[in-house]
């Protein structure tokens, strides 16, 4: 059914920064001997769980801050101590129930690396189901989803480049598409604030091809605006309707529309608005084709660049048992996939990976892996009372997380084997990822290694900071309040980590 929607800021994607070659039959420990090992450091290690009623409140500067702005004081949570201490330098409603928006992407990853290893990888199989006769598939070729949370346009060519170079050319039957590893019944479709074609609102797929997004490519000249999409879709019909106009390039001079009208097997996008003359490219990151359209029409548009030619169209289905691989692409590791869901806070990603931990049991649900996550916090003596986590990213209205749990997962954390690899998966003040423009002259660089979250009514920011005698603190802040989106939210996590750094 037709939609319509104004454009108003472009979005960043994510990039392949760092596809290095690993061992992937080296997949970390087993389920079963992470339990075991989990619970001999718990024994042999020591590790403390501290009061949470222990050490000070919060510090005069942030309670003045609060009470000038307005903003109760039993609206945030917060629990500061160092590594290995059995006192909290701060702990302020420490076991209360919070939404911690993106950082339950902490949980998630955390349980990830100890539970599947660092170099986990995922499979995607292009099967054929019919014979290859000289150049040519006389049937279907099956894409076959492994859940991968990494398959981006560029890995996605790879698979259909693999293809060509096995000699299949002409494809005489449909695309068949076999997501059913996850159980999309089971899945939370609905977004979270209404607006359906922003890519954070994307849901999980075993075939998650590119996040299932579109990037609208618009530019002038001094005559003509010019709309292309990013990665083409045959699936996807532009008609550019925008005029140039005389604005400034800045503030509201690019008012850009949109107006969606979907059929089976076609999206036609009408592109309407003014763009000033000259002001060079703006993208904007949409979902704008149904899952199965746009796996279609991207592989379709891919294929065609190829050389190749697909006569049928696409459904989905289970794969036939007579069906043989053709391709197989296998993913980068996993150690790389929490880097970019991490630093990026990438949603569909994280929702994604908390489904591959249930995935040893198909069809994957949110329950069965929530129930993974539970077994594996009990049986390495890892209290977090208060955790309901639903979809892993955090995008949520019902996650709930106690400061207090947080900080014992991340205390925990630093006697695992993979802790290396979770500590550099978050974000680095000042320099890269979420806080790449947040929290200058705090410390020093590498000092705060923090994972935000960001909702309507919510913040957190929760990982390490590296005082300056190179001791490591645990640091979790969950602000649930009106004001917790603002400006003055930020100043109060700044006023917070001030107290490491005096």
């Amino acid at each position: 059914m037709p939609s319509c929607v104004e454009l108003k800021m472009p979005s960043v994607k994510a990039r392949d920064y760092s596809n290095v070659k690993m061992n992937p039959k080296s997949t970390g420990f087993c389920r079963s001997l992470t339990a075991v090992l989990t619970g001999l450091c718990v024994f042999f290690l020591g590790i403390i769980v501290p009061d949470p009623a222990s050490g000070t409140d919060l510090p005069p500067s942030v309670t003045e801050l609060m009470q000038a702005h307005g903003i109760p004081e039993n609206s945030i949570s917060v629990v500061m101590r160092k590594v290995g201490a059995n006192q909290n330098m701060v702990s302020h409603n420490a076991t209360t129930p919070r939404n911690p928006a993106s950082a339950m992407k902490l949980v998630t990853t955390a349980a990830a690396l100890q539970l599947l290893g660092p170099q986990h990888r995922w499979q995607t199989y292009a099967l054929a189901h019919g014979n290859v006769r000289s150049n040519t598939l006389e049937g279907d070729l099956i894409l076959r989803g492994g859940g991968d949370p990494w398959l981006v346009i560029e890995r996605f060519w790879l698979l259909a480049k693999q293809l060509r170079d096995r000699g299949i050319t002409h494809i005489r039957g449909d695309l068949v598409i076999d997501d059913t590893l996850f159980d999309l019944q089971a899945i939370e479709t609905d977004a979270i604030d209404g607006k359906p074609m922003r890519a954070y609102n994307t849901p999980p797929n075993a075939l998650l091809v590119n996040f299932g997004a579109t990037s609208l490519i618009i530019d002038s000249d001094h005559s003509t605006v010019h709309v292309n999409a990013d990665p083409p879709a045959t699936t996807l019909q532009i008609h550019n309707r925008i005029t140039l106009s005389n604005a400034a390039c800045g503030g509201k001079g690019r008012s850009i529309r949109i107006d969606l009208k979907k059929s089976t097997s076609l999206t036609k996008l009408s592109v309407g608005g003014h763009y000033p003359m000259g002001c060079g490219a703006s993208k904007f990151r949409r979902t704008l084709l149904p899952h199965g359209q746009y796996v279609y029409g991207v592989f379709t548009a891919l294929w065609n660049q190829l050389g190749g030619t697909l006569a049928g169209g696409w459904h989905y289905s289970k794969t036939p048992t007579r069906a043989t691989v053709a391709a197989e692409l296998e993913s980068v590791p996993l150690a790389e996939v929490i880097r970019y869901i991490n630093k990026f806070s990438n949603n569909v990603m994280a929702r994604n990976l908390l489904l591959a931990l249930a995935s040893d049991r198909p069809p994957a649900t949110p329950a069965k892996a929530r129930r993974v996550i539970e077994n594996w916090l009990n049986q390495g003596g890892v209290a977090m009372p208060a955790l309901h986590i639903d979809n892993g990213a955090g995008l949520s209205r019902e996650a709930r997380i106690s400061a207090e749990g947080l900080a014992a997962l991340l205390e925990a954390a630093t006697n695992w084997p993979w802790w290396p690899e979770f500590l550099g998966s978050l974000p680095i003040a000042a320099v890269d990822g979420s806080l790449r423009n947040r929290f200058h002259n705090v410390a020093g660089p590498g000092r705060l290694r923090l994972k935000t979250g960001l909702l309507k009514d919510v913040r957190a920011l929760a990982g390490y900071a590296i005082d300056l005698n190179g001791d490591f603190w645990v640091v979790v802040i969950l602000h649930n309040h009106p004001r917790a989106s603002s400006s003055v939210s930020i100043e109060i996590q700044r006023r917070l980590l001030e107290t490491l750094f005096p």
